[in-house]
């Protein structure tokens, strides 16, 4: 009896010991499982955010080249044809020939100007001044069209003597350059400016000889349109101590003239070209009121 009490206690024992070691069992597989599955989703959400800072790096590196690109361009190599000069010396001149256009439409015919008022960070030239109450302006610029063609020449007569050094010292090494001094003419016409530069530069090379005596510009802008409409502003300045930018711009609706009355009453007149975009700044004081009227 004894011995088959000791049996049963045994198997009893045996089972609950199977029991025990699979609860065990499982428990442990339920927490691997939940061990590998928080693994691999730290795991994969590593893997995401070492992508997304590599994408990151490689848009910074491309912006960055971008950047440079735009910012730090190399400096433009001019090639000379030895057979054409002449396209070089155009080339050269026209960039000094812009600036001066530009730098006379912003400050009204000066390239320094000496009478002016300041408006806006530029310096504007008065076109026609009278510091005197009640009476109209005096034309400070009767001809202007020469005046602009002068101050265009004595902009660019330093960088056409560079370029014409820079022209002689691309050459030199495979031609004698024998040269005159620089002679420049300054046009103003209907919708462009032109520019004649009389030199004589000869290229010799043994038998060889190049003579060019002549150099040609032509830039196209409606300055001397600009100058024109300027003068009649003037005119009427002076006769009328007004001028009617409304009716103006009615008849010639090519351009917009607009006007602005400064607090000392001073007038800057502004003449845009619809077409090109092109504008012209100068000023007016004419006709002045005393403080109170």
């Amino acid at each position: 009896m004894e011995n088959k009490s000791y049996f049963i206690n045994k198997k009893l024992n045996s089972r609950q010991y199977f029991d025990v070691h699979k609860s065990i069992s499982t428990k442990s597989k339920r927490s691997d499982s939940r061990f590998t599955s928080i693994f691999e989703s730290n795991f994969l959400s590593s893997k995401r955010s070492q992508i997304t800072i590599f994408i990151i790096l490689g848009l910074i590196i491309v912006v960055s080249i971008v950047i440079i690109f735009l910012f730090f361009k190399t400096p433009e190599l001019k090639i000379v044809d030895e057979n054409n000069p002449q396209a070089f010396i155009e080339s050269c001149t026209r960039e000094a020939v812009d600036e001066a256009i530009d730098l006379l439409s912003k400050r009204g015919s000066d390239i320094n100007p000496y009478g002016y008022i300041s408006y806006k960070g530029e310096n504007i030239a008065y076109l026609c001044y009278n510091e005197e109450f009640y009476k109209s302006c005096i034309n400070q610029r009767p001809l202007l069209v020469e005046h602009i063609e002068n101050e265009i020449t004595n902009h660019i007569m330093p960088v056409v003597a560079e370029c014409f050094f820079d022209l002689k010292s691309k050459l030199e090494k495979r031609y004698s350059i024998d040269e005159s001094e620089i002679k420049i003419k300054t046009k103003l016409q209907s919708g462009h400016v032109s520019v004649k530069i009389d030199k004589n530069f000869k290229m010799i090379r043994k038998d060889e000889v190049r003579d060019f005596n002549e150099f040609r510009m032509n830039s196209v802008h409606p300055i001397y349109e600009f100058a024109k409409i300027s003068m009649e502003i003037v005119n009427q300045e002076i006769t009328f101590c007004n001028f009617d930018e409304l009716g103006f711009n009615i008849i010639h609706p090519e351009y917009d003239v607009k006007k602005f009355i400064t607090g000392d009453s001073d007038i800057i007149y502004n003449i845009k070209d619809i077409a090109t975009g092109e504008e012209f700044t100068f000023a007016v004081r004419s006709c002045t009121l005393p403080a109170g009227f």
